[in-house]
């Protein structure tokens, strides 16, 4: 898919404010909200926008955020992702190429009782655990820069 500065300017703004709307965006980049809707539509169609929504801060909800290291032998690891990934509380799960799995986690409550409540699920798994005190940096966009470096960008 071809993305041209004119996508690359409403991604940009829809990652800044997603509820602006389609009228005001084309306000702002001073072309007929016709455009930016039907501009839109077309990145959803073809999967560059997944949607639509609100960004949550764990801490800022009264939960806990931390990462499993789990260490598997590489030809067991797929089998530990997949394990993992069908808990509740683990969101995001990754392998590296030498076995090892890290997965994010996001559990209720406060203290290492919720956690030891959580990692008792995880019985036989060789682990680290490293609970997250104070998130520095949340970053859910991709800059504008590096959208133009990925081969599907033209330059109109």
């Amino acid at each position: 898919m071809k993305i041209d500065n004119l996508d690359l300017e409403i991604i940009k703004h829809l990652q800044d404010d997603a509820r602006l709307s389609f009228r005001e965006l084309g306000r702002k980049l001073n072309i007929p909200h016709t455009t930016v809707f039907t501009r839109a539509e077309r990145l959803v169609k073809r999967g560059v926008i997944k949607n639509f929504s609100a960004i949550l801060h764990p801490q800022d909800l009264g939960l806990q955020l931390g990462f499993v290291f789990v260490n598997s032998p590489p030809s067991k690891s797929k089998d530990v992702a997949s394990s993992l990934s069908g808990f509740d509380e683990v969101r995001k799960v990754f392998r590296t190429f030498d076995g090892k799995v890290i997965a994010k986690v996001v559990i209720p409550g406060d203290g290492y009782q919720s956690w030891e409540n959580f990692l008792t699920k995880l019985n036989g798994f060789e682990m680290d655990v490293f609970p997250i005190h104070d998130v520095v940096k949340f970053e859910s966009s991709i800059p504008g820069q590096t959208l133009k470096s990925l081969e599907y960008y033209v330059d109109k």
